[in-house]
């Protein structure tokens, strides 16, 4: 027998204020009417645990007297459930076992009231399974629930609608629970937004992706964006209490030290070309002059665009609760996250080989790795410009992705491409004023420059890459 059930997700109180009924729950607070003893014992159940509404409503005619009749109070039931849609547990049970929970995860959540149709249906395409807590958990970036997955007979039901199936076909395929069952889970999945006719026309389209879009980068826009949802998101600090912050600056890498040219600033002031000029001029230019980029242009180019400029220590009780340092370009939080990698190709006073930029010291660390290791980078960036000639220096930009997630919660990744979109830009402007050729380049395989550079791949991440060299002669 299928049995529908309501709770109150857990942590949701009721009050009388004012003679009205307030329910506080995590969205804020919702008033549902006049408040009155019946309907509040019977809300209260349901903030005990799941609940059919049928038996609500029993103890709401259990509690009547002739001055007080029950209609009256069913309705302001009836009412109070539909207000607090996007408080609601909604529990599916197969002979006393609960087979899906819908649980919704933000305050404009709402059940549809439409049946599932008799038509084909099939799952939405940006619908996917993964562990939450003791359950699977079915979600999606296009709805506002998440569904617990809560026995295995639903689960298979689940790998049946991964294509179009009627409910009779559906039925053939998942013999372990009957029919009833499966329509109450059809009814489910479709009123919270994962299940869609199949059949020809507009309906079949809301199954789909939107246009341009990849499942991937759908998730991750939904994921990396403001709104009440049941995740932290911001500047909460959520690596704050089980580990330090990392620090502001990449400890060195071993190897040997090459002390990098520190321009005069005043004179470069003096000299360069107008802002204007150089950012009307900025173009991604892959031609490379017949003699290399020279170290001290290297460096120059270097303290320009990436060097530490200050030191912060932390002041939590000023609201800093990190080192933080002061660069050229900007940084959410001041994190400055971001690290350069160097595979030299050509450079006049500098090995051909690997190197690490340390933006503090202003200087270079000798990596380990052979010319092969230079000479994948360079295949890499050849194939990303189409078979350009090889750059004097290839730059990769690598984020140590924890500077941002100690501080912020949901959306770091979406912060460090942000940041990187920042310092590829200085480096354009920055090689544009030295007149230099520069690039970016618009991806890349991250395997490479990890193995490359000897990069944790999930603790120092590639989040982009540059290309630099020496302009041609103008004819």
């Amino acid at each position: 027998m299928t049995v529908h059930l309501l709770s109150l997700h857990p942590g949701t109180t009721l009050h009388d204020e004012r003679g009205l009924l307030t329910v506080r729950h995590r969205w804020g607070a919702t008033t549902t009417g006049p408040y009155t003893p019946q309907l509040a014992a019977a809300l209260r159940t349901l903030a005990d645990g799941p609940t059919s509404l049928d038996g609500l409503a029993e103890r709401i005619r259990a509690a009547a007297r002739a001055e007080t009749p029950a209609e009256p109070q069913l309705a302001l039931l009836r009412h109070a459930v539909d207000r607090l849609g996007h408080t609601l547990l909604r529990h599916i049970t197969a002979d006393a076992q609960v087979l899906a929970t819908a649980v919704p995860l933000a305050p404009e959540a709402t059940f549809g009231r439409e049946p599932a149709p008799d038509a084909p249906v099939v799952l939405a395409r940006a619908a996917h399974l993964r562990p939450v807590g003791d359950s699977l958990a079915l979600e999606s970036p296009r709805s506002r629930f998440r569904v617990r997955i809560e026995d295995g007979r639903a689960a298979a039901a689940l790998a049946a609608l991964a294509r179009p199936v009627t409910a009779a076909e559906l039925q053939s395929s998942v013999r372990d629970l009957p029919a009833d069952s499966l329509d109450a889970l059809r009814s489910l999945l479709h009123a919270t937004g994962f299940l869609h006719p199949a059949d020809d026309g507009s309906r079949a389209a809301a199954a789909e992706l939107p246009a341009g879009w990849s499942f991937h980068e759908l998730l991750a826009h939904d994921g990396s964006r403001a709104g009440l949802r049941d995740r932290q998101y911001g500047p909460v600090y959520p690596l704050r209490d089980t580990e330090p912050p990392p620090p502001p600056v990449a400890p060195a890498r071993p190897g040997r030290t090459v002390r990098l040219h520190r321009p005069d600033l005043g004179r470069v002031a003096r000299e360069d070309r107008s802002f204007t000029d150089v950012l009307e001029n900025r173009a991604s230019r892959r031609a490379y002059g017949e003699h290399p980029l020279s170290l001290a242009e290297l460096g120059a180019y270097l303290y320009r665009a990436a060097r530490v400029r200050t030191l912060l220590d932390a002041r939590p009780e000023e609201g800093r609760h990190y080192a933080v340092t002061g660069r050229p370009y900007p940084s959410a939080g001041s994190a400055h996250e971001l690290e350069l990698y160097l595979a030299v190709h050509r450079c006049d006073g500098l090995d051909r080989g690997l190197y690490h930029y340390d933006p503090l010291g202003h200087a270079l660390t000798a990596l380990p790795g052979g010319p092969g290791t230079v000479d994948r980078l360079l295949h890499e960036s050849a194939a990303a410009t189409g078979g350009a000639p090889p750059p004097d220096v290839h730059l990769t930009v690598v984020s140590r992705i924890k500077r941002l997630s100690w501080k912020y919660a949901a959306h770091a990744y979406a912060l460090t491409l942000k940041n990187s979109g920042v310092l590829l830009q200085t480096l354009y402007l920055v090689g544009t004023a030295m007149g230099l050729s520069v690039c970016a380049l618009g991806g890349g395989d991250s395997d490479t420059p990890v193995h490359a550079f000897g990069l944790d791949p999930y603790d120092e991440i590639p989040v982009g890459a540059f290309l630099i060299g020496s302009a041609p002669t103008a004819p």
